[in-house]
């Protein structure tokens, strides 16, 4: 398992202007879209805010993903 910590940001919409993908931003300018799609809504919930990701990344060519296995905020 790769671990990713980063904050949940937007990454896609519907026509509606609905959030339909999220993505991990690092601190190093690295962003790693969320595969696993039928985690989305409960992960609305962390939006913008600082969390740990376990799961496998994926190095597309344009892009990384993270298939998430458990994710949990960030302590401050």
């Amino acid at each position: 398992m790769d671990l990713v910590k980063g904050i949940v940001i937007p990454a896609g919409w519907d026509l509606h202007g609905n959030i339909v993908k999220l993505a991990i931003a690092t601190g190093d300018e690295q962003e790693y879209l969320i595969e696993n799609h039928h985690k989305i809504e409960k992960l609305k919930n962390l939006l913008r805010q600082e969390v740990v990701v376990s799961g496998l990344i994926r190095d597309m060519k344009e892009y990384k993903t993270i298939k998430v296995a458990s994710i949990r905020q960030k302590e401050t």
